[in-house]
């Protein structure tokens, strides 16, 4: 099977499933339910598992893959890639998952490149090669890299959010 075909078949079925656990995540905190502490921890390892995988899926378009990432999506790094990092330690260290919040700085970045992706602005004229409304991915017409790096910093803030609220929730 060709690699390209494989990891965005691959990406894009994993955007699709972000989107539909970040939206049950959203209906879970926005009605107040809450879990017990095991199922409430599950929730970081959750944000941890997201935040690992997509550090590590930009560096397969790039690496593996052969894409050359534009500026925005170098941006898109330099906020996951730390975002990831931390979110490993919090494993050991619990108070670091707080880091995790400005997962919600890359998702509003990500939203700007989907915007510059689709015509809008300049079209974001990066590099002379590489121009950030270039689509290295296109799948069902919508899911762009862009796409996916936003739906991965929105699944991490959610995952997030719902932790903190539900873990204050147990404590009291």
């Amino acid at each position: 099977m060709d690699k390209i075909l494989f990891f965005n078949t691959l990406f894009g079925f994993m955007t699709l499933v972000s989107w539909v656990i970040t939206a049950s995540i959203f209906y879970l905190y926005l009605t107040k339910r809450t879990f017990n502490k095991l199922i409430t921890d599950q929730f970081l390892n959750y944000a941890i598992s997201v935040a690992t995988f997509c550090a590590v899926g930009s560096l397969i378009y790039s690496e593996v893959v052969g894409f050359i990432p534009c500026k925005y999506c170098w941006y898109q790094r330099y906020l996951m890639y730390p975002i990831a990092l931390v979110m490993l330690a919090s494993l050991f260290k619990k108070a670091l998952f707080k880091f995790g919040y400005f997962s919600l700085i890359g998702f509003f970045l990500s939203l700007y490149h989907i915007y510059l992706q689709n015509g809008g602005g300049d079209g974001g004229t990066c590099a002379i090669d590489v121009p950030c409304s270039l689509r290295y991915v296109d799948i069902f017409g919508f899911i762009s890299i862009p796409v996916m790096a936003g739906s991965g910093f929105i699944t991490i803030f959610a995952a997030i959010l719902y932790y903190d609220y539900a873990r204050k929730q147990i404590s009291e």
